[in-house]
């Protein structure tokens, strides 16, 4: 029986645990070449463009594309906590809501939507004079849903 109660209070304590290596101070580990989009099942391999975002109740999706992080929750009406991005250029994680995003068709990104984040003003400004694009808030991207893929107008 003493070895009983440690074993159930350990046992509750990780069922309380945030899934999928999801932390609440920053973003989800990913495993590049391993783990799939949670919208397009594609294999998340290019860190420059993976996303993620964590649930009210700590659940953890990660994303090939930032086109897949913004229609994913529309499409299963789930709700978000905070969403991270990576830096186009330094690869380093972003709060969402600190980077600036740009959409330019003419970037080649993992699903074609030409989304992409940085983080900082300036650089944002140079790659939509480079690209032809535009920036876009925190709250245009999110509310980009599937119509992230300039081209068609509707996501793959």
């Amino acid at each position: 029986m003493r070895l009983l109660f440690p074993l159930v209070a350990l046992t509750l304590a990780l069922a309380g645990c945030p899934r999928g290596g999801a932390r609440q101070d920053g973003p989800p580990d990913v495993r590049y070449g391993v783990d799939p989009c949670d919208r397009c099942q594609m294999i998340v391999s290019e860190e420059r463009f993976a996303a993620a975002y964590l649930t009210p109740s700590g659940a953890a999706r990660r994303f090939d594309d930032l086109g897949c992080l913004t229609a994913h929750p529309q499409e299963r009406a789930e709700l978000v906590a905070e969403v991270w991005v990576h830096d186009h250029e330094t690869r380093a994680w972003l709060r969402g809501r600190d980077a600036w995003l740009v959409r330019a068709p003419d970037l080649i990104t993992p699903m074609g939507t030409g989304l992409v984040a940085v983080s900082d003003e300036a650089r944002a400004r140079a790659l939509v004079a480079r690209a032809g694009g535009e920036l876009l808030t925190f709250e245009a991207f999110m509310a980009l849903g599937p119509r992230a893929w300039p081209a068609r107008g509707e996501a793959p």
